[in-house]
C-alpha cells in the first residue's frame, strides 16, 4: 500500500504479488526507470519533451507540470483568478443558465467539475438551494439534433416563466474556434436565442496567444465584444481542466478552484520521489505497462464508485487513448484501451467479463471513503429474510463494500486489480487523483516510446470530413 500524508492511497496488493506481477517483473525496468527520470528532468527545466513537434512540425512547449502553481510568470496566475472570481459573482447576480459549448478536452474535465461539485439535479433546485449560482447545461460534445432541440426548448420554456429577466450565457470553448461539433452547437443556439428574443451573452474560451493572427473564435470575440479567457499554449485539451479552460466551469458553479490546485500540486510533489513504491504515478504506469507488455493486459476498466465520478471515467478514456495510443519510435503500435465504467452499476453489466472473460484487463477501481451521506436503508420490510442484511444499513456503506467484493472476487482468480482511495470528495482529492493520472501517461508514454502529447490519428479523420462537408452543403443547391 502506498500512502500519502494527505489519505491518498494507492493499494496495488493485487496487481503486484507472487501470483501477478513479481519483483524480478519490475527489477527489470531499473534503466528504464532511469531514463524516465532523465527525460522528467529536461521537461521541467526546459518545458520542451525531446521529440514533440506541433500538428506544423515545429517544435512545441509541454507545461502541463506548471498547472498546479499560482504565480506571476506561471500559466494560473493571481490575475487569472481574480478575473475568475469576478465571473462568478457576476454570474450568481446577472445570469440565470448557462449553456457550456465545447467537445473533448473542453468538455470532459469541465463535466467531472460540474458533476463532483452539483450532481445530478442541480438545474432542478431553486435559485436559493444553489447559492444563487445558475443552472448549467452541456452543448457541442457531439452533433445531435435531438438534444439540441430539447436543450432549446428547455431554454425556451424557462425565458417564458421568469420573463423579460431571464439571461442566458454561452461559453463556447474551442482553441481554433473551426472545430466542428462546437461551432455547429453554438451558431444553432445563438440564432435560437436572437430568434426568439431570449437576453443572452457569450464568453469565448480560445487561443489567445497569437495577437497578430487570432484564431476564427478570437477574432469572433474582438468583433463582438465578447468576455474572453485563455486556452494556454503548450497545455493540450487533455490536460486543460487544470487551466481557465476547467476554471470558467468551476467559477460559475462555486467549485473550489485554488482547493482543486493545491491537491494537483501535493500529488506533483509525490511524483517527483524517484523511489517507485513512493511514487503513485510512477508506480502505477510500470506495473500497468508490464501487465500490458509481459501479461497481455491491453485493457484498461476504469471504475470508480459513486455517480458523481462518472464523468471521470470519461475524462480518463480520452486522456489514456490519446496520450498512448499511437506508434512508437520502434514503429510499433503501442496502447491500451481504456473502458468506462461505474460503480455499482456495472456491476450489474460489465463484471462478469470482468470475472470470467479474457484474461486482458487492469481494473482501476477509485473508491471514496466518507461520503459524508447519511442515508439509512429502513427496515421496513425486515419480514423477508432475505432484505434484512439491508436493515439500518448506510447506503454508502453499501457502495463501498460492493467495491471491496468486487476487487477480491476478481484477485481470487489473480485478475489483475488496484485500488485509489481518498478520504473524502472533494476539491483537493480530485485535483490529486486527475493530475496523478496526468503524470502516469507521461511516465508510461516514455516507457512505450511514444510521444504523449500529440494526437496525429485524430487529423486523418479531420481532413476528410471537410471535402465531405462540402459535397454534402453542395448538394442542397
Amino acid at each position: 500500500m502506498l500512502r500519502l500524508g494527505s489519505g491518498f492511497e494507492l493499494d496495488y496488493s493485487n496487481i503486484y504479488n507472487e501470483s501477478c506481477i513479481q519483483e524480478r517483473d519490475v527489477n527489470n525496468f531499473e534503466r528504464a526507470i532511469q531514463n524516465i527520470w532523465h527525460h522528467t528532468n529536461i521537461l521541467r527545466s526546459t518545458g520542451f519533451e525531446e521529440g514533440h513537434v506541433s500538428k506544423d512540425g515545429l517544435p512545441e512547449p509541454v507545461l502541463f507540470y506548471q498547472l498546479p502553481y499560482i504565480s506571476e510568470n506561471g500559466i494560473n496566475t493571481p490575475h487569472m483568478l481574480e478575473r475568475l472570481y469576478e465571473l462568478r459573482d457576476y454570474a450568481r447576480n446577472h445570469i440565470d443558465t448557462v449553456v457550456s459549448v465545447g467537445i473533448g478536452g473542453s468538455y470532459l474535465g469541465s463535466k467531472v467539475i460540474f458533476d463532483v461539485q452539483c450532481g445530478s439535479f442541480w438545474n432542478n433546485c431553486s435559485v436559493e438551494e444553489r447559492d444563487g449560482y445558475p443552472r448549467m447545461y452541456f452543448a457541442g460534445f457531439n452533433v445531435d439534433g435531438v438534444y439540441l432541440d430539447g436543450l432549446m426548448r428547455t431554454l425556451k420554456y424557462q425565458a417564458q416563466e421568469k420573463g423579460s429577466d431571464y439571461k442566458v450565457m454561452l461559453v463556447i470553448t474551442s482553441k481554433s474556434g473551426s472545430t466542428i461539433e462546437p461551432m455547429a452547437n453554438f451558431m444553432i443556439l445563438e440564432k435560437f436565442l436572437q430568434e426568439n428574443h431570449i437576453n443572452y451573452e457569450v464568453v469565448a474560451v480560445t487561443d489567445t496567444s497569437d495577437n497578430e493572427h487570432p484564431t476564427v473564435l478570437r477574432s469572433m470575440a474582438l468583433e463582438n465584444n465578447w468576455k474572453t479567457y485563455s486556452i494556454p499554449y503548450g497545455v493540450g485539451g487533455r490536460f486543460s481542466v487544470f487551466t481557465e479552460v476547467g476554471f470558467v466551469t468551476a467559477a460559475l458553479v462555486g467549485f473550489d478552484i485554488e482547493g482543486f490546485l493545491a491537491g494537483a500540486a501535493s500529488m506533483d510533489a509525490a511524483c517527483q520521489d524517484e523511489d517507485t513504491f513512493r511514487n503513485p504515478a510512477l508506480l502505477s504506469a510500470l506495473l500497468k505497462y508490464i501487465a500490458s507488455e509481459r501479461y497481455g493486459r491491453i485493457i484498461e476498466v476504469f471504475m470508480p464508485y459513486g455517480e458523481a465520478l462518472h464523468s471521470l471515467s470519461d475524462w480518463y478514456v480520452q486522456l489514456l487513448s490519446e496520450s498512448l495510443g499511437k506508434m512508437s519510435n520502434t514503429c510499433l503500435p503501442y496502447g491500451r484501451t481504456p473502458v468506462a465504467a461505474v460503480g455499482t452499476m456495472d456491476m450489474h453489466a460489465q463484471v462478469q467479463e470482468h470475472q470470467e472473460g479474457r484474461l486482458n484487463k487492469v481494473v482501476q477501481f477509485i473508491k471514496v471513503k466518507d461520503w459524508h451521506n447519511n442515508l439509512v436503508v429502513p427496515d421496513t420490510y425486515s419480514q423477508y429474510e432475505r432484505l434484512r442484511s439491508l436493515n439500518n444499513v448506510n447506503i454508502c456503506d453499501i457502495l463501498n463494500i460492493a467495491l471491496d467484493a468486487n476487487r477480491e472476487a476478481l484477485s481470487t482468480d489473480n485478475r489483475f486489480n488496484m485500488t485509489i482511495t481518498v478520504p473524502t470528495l472533494n476539491a483537493f482529492h480530485l485535483g490529486e487523483i486527475m493530475f496523478m493520472h496526468c503524470w502516469a501517461v507521461y511516465f508510461e508514454s516514455i516507457l512505450a516510446g511514444v510521444d504523449a502529447f500529440d494526437q496525429p490519428g485524430v487529423e486523418v479523420y479531420k481532413r476528410l470530413i471537410g471535402p465531405k462537408l462540402a459535397e454534402v452543403k453542395n448538394s442542397y443547391n
